[in-house]
């Protein structure tokens, strides 16, 4: 997030289980519909998924998946002239992975590929490592593509580039947009300011009967390109920069890639296979069962900012009593001595030296106790990648700082800063370690390699491998945690950091609610339904700050879980309504684990509309949750519910307040073509229905 901005035993252990019991009861609700939330795939589907294994990975004259080019040659010829291995195993009854592995005889180069195929689904995953084995440099490695691969339809249409706004904090972050692609054009794409979601890492190719659904798993600056020519259609997508030698026994890795193969003319049968794939085997876990994203109030996040202190703090926490939040948030501007951003460097031992001793004289374990003793779940922000000059880190350890930016590249840097946050987690009884990042690092990136230009990308390289090391070994070290991605709000939302984490700041556009007027709060809301509408294809759970307790602004910012940004201490709040629509979340919570479909274009005009669908298959329910903006003209639309059997009877409750309406039994045939009429503006309604 960007801005400028003592109890008992007894009570401490009733507290520790009730944590225990949101994290388990909050898995449950999507328990029944993960494994067969969506249709299954399709024989053919499956077909083309294992023609694709043994084009590019089993087959004896099979042509890799990847590309790279070595001493000024290209992969392709040279992989065919080197000895291969393969051995494949089983790693579950869901997986199957297989290791492909090629060795230059002259340099001493050793190229391993790392595929893991779903046997659940139309699905592949890789990633390729580069280890030098010989005993001097090698040659130069450049242009490595994780991603190099074509696919020839049997029949073409019109080819379409399905694709997402990144998250740059404008207005339309998230937005879905659709790019044609004319034979012989090619369409090329990539990250900025090395920043893996300014620009969306999440894109579907659309050739009119079936299309593949590519993501990209890299941290930094990547780039892709998808080409239509001679009847195929190329992607590729690997890191833009990275040009280097590799000194003897060092090893580089390339982008993780995941693609789903989908048929059809629907492209939302890709979409909903996708996030299948995603629930089932790439979000993480907590004792085996999905993180869902919480119901947070921020507390002092939109109010006392940098007057943070512990009083504040503990008053936020006294009045969330009984309304059903699960978790407390805690944000930037507990840090001291000068709040956010200026002390984001003074990290490190004893953990208590961050802590601004004036506002918080009990430190911060004071707090952590007492969430704790109110049942919560405690989500506390950090910023480990920032220093800015003259704190603590700059003056302690200037070697491992780059203009600002703590190199995670360095082991001891980031072994000092995992110790750190291990230490402050436990100390503090952290529940979700809030990582915000807050910085363009491609500059401090690039100023390294102008000292050594032979060895272009090696400092993004392992700045981003030492990201994922530092959270992999936070995770182990605390298994009942979980990570939020934060990175100015949605920057890092991409294949790897969503393996680790769950975004609950998916942008930071929201921040300005920060005036506290009421028309920035209802823009909030048309952007909160503009993210859902978009990056739910591909990310399941993802939140950010939303005001309001009425049907429209609560419902509007609720996706699984809402980060909810207003105070509720005046008073005249109206507490009772926040309770009900507390209560509405966890009842269609379950729903966000099913199939998800836009009724309407997305968009972010006041004068429109925004209606989303989630139905699951194998319970035969659903939900439809539809929003009138302020400017709508129309009080009516007709839905068009998909997966809806026509001939079967449904029960159908609509909710326009929090309180349901009588229930109505009606056929599927007319509740395919069911209209919502919202005479408010802006209004909401939401309607739940269950086959009978």
């Amino acid at each position: 997030m960007q801005r400028t901005g003592k109890t008992t035993g007894t009570k401490r252990i009733l507290a520790a289980v009730a944590i225990a019991t949101f994290w388990l009861a909050g898995a449950a609700h999507g328990a029944a519909g993960v494994e067969k939330a969506a249709e299954p795939p399709g024989i053919e589907e499956m077909k083309m998924k294992n023609q694709w294994v043994q084009e590019h990975l089993t087959d004896a004259k099979a042509k890799p998946p990847f590309s790279f080019v070595y001493g000024g040659k290209g992969s392709e010829a040279m992989l065919a002239e080197w000895p291969r291995k393969i051995k494949s195993k089983p790693l579950d009854n869901q997986r199957t992975e297989h290791v492909l592995t090629w060795t230059d005889p002259k340099t001493g180069l050793g190229v391993r590929c790392v595929a893991i195929v779903y046997q659940d689904y139309p699905a592949v995953e890789w990633t390729v490592h580069f280890t030098n084995t010989g005993d001097k440099d090698s040659p130069v490695l450049e242009q490595v593509m994780g991603l190099d691969a074509a696919v020839a339809p049997e029949a073409v249409g019109q080819v379409v580039l399905h694709r997402l706004k990144g998250a740059p904090s404008g207005v339309d972050d998230w937005m879905p947009f659709d790019q044609p692609l004319a034979a012989g054009k090619r369409i090329d794409f990539a990250a900025t300011a090395g920043r893996s979601s300014n620009v969306s890492p999440w894109f579907n190719v659309d050739w009119g009967n079936g299309g593949t659904i590519t993501a990209i798993g890299w941290s930094g600056q990547w780039c892709a390109s998808v080409e239509f020519k001679d009847g195929q259609i190329r992607t590729r997508a690997g890191m833009q920069n990275l040009r280097t030698v590799l000194h003897p026994g060092e090893s580089v890795r390339s982008a993780r890639i995941l693609q789903l193969h989908w048929l059809g003319g629907d492209q939302f049968r890709g979409y909903n296979l996708f996030r299948q794939v995603m629930l089932a085997h790439i979000m993480p876990r907590i004792d085996g069962r999905l993180v869902v994203p919480p119901i947070v109030h921020l507390s002092t996040s939109f109010y006392e900012l940098n007057g943070s202190n512990e009083k504040n703090v503990l008053s936020h926490l006294e009045s969330i009593k009984g309304l059903g939040f699960e978790m407390f948030w805690l944000d930037a501007y507990w840090t001291g001595p000068n709040g956010f951003p200026n002390s984001m460097g003074n990290y490190g031992f004893p953990i208590e030296r961050v802590e601004p001793k004036d506002r918080f004289p009990n430190g911060l374990k004071a707090i952590g106790d007492a969430v704790e003793a109110e049942g919560l779940g405690f989500v506390l922000w950090f910023e480990p990648e920032r220093v800015p000059p003259g704190t603590m880190i700059a003056k302690e350890h200037p070697e491992w700082v780059i203009n600002s930016l703590f190199n995670l590249g360095i082991p001891e840097a980031r072994r000092f800063m995992t110790d750190y946050l291990n230490a402050a987690i436990k100390a503090y009884k952290v529940s979700c370690l809030r990582i915000d990042y807050n910085i363009d690092p491609l500059g401090s990136w690039q100023a390294m390699d102008a000292k050594d230009p032979s060895r272009t990308g090696m400092t993004e390289m392992r700045y981003v491998e030492g990201l994922y090391q530092m959270w992999d070994d936070i995770l182990r070290a605390n298994p009942k945690l979980f990570i939020d991605n934060c990175a100015s709000g949605g920057r890092r939302i991409d294949l790897e950091t969503m393996s680790r984490s769950i975004p609950l700041w998916r942008s930071d556009n929201t921040c300005d609610m920060l005036d506290h007027q009421a028309k920035t709060v209802a823009l909030a809301a048309i952007k909160n339904q503009l993210m859902s509408g978009g990056l739910n294809r591909y990310v399941p759970f993802s939140t950010v700050g939303q005001m309001g307790a009425t049907p429209y602004l609560f419902r509007s910012g609720f996706n699984a879980g809402i980060a909810f940004g207003e105070d509720v201490r005046p008073k005249d709040y109206p507490r009772d309504l926040l309770k009900q629509g507390i209560a509405e979340g966890k009842r269609i919570r379950k729903y966000f684990f099913g199939n998800f479909y836009p009724l309407v274009e997305s968009g972010a005009d006041a004068r429109g509309w925004c209606v989303l669908q989630y139905h699951r298959p194998d319970q035969g329910d659903g939900m439809v949750m539809a929003f009138r903006r302020e400017q709508a003209p129309d009080n009516t639309r007709v839905c068009g519910l998909r997966e809806i059997n026509p001939a079967a009877s449904y029960r159908v409750t609509i909710y326009r307040a929090y309180v349901p309406e009588a229930p109505l039994v009606m056929k599927g045939a007319e509740l395919q073509k069911f209209k919502v009429v919202i005479d408010d503006r802006p209004g909401s309604v939401i309607v739940e229905y269950g086959s009978l």
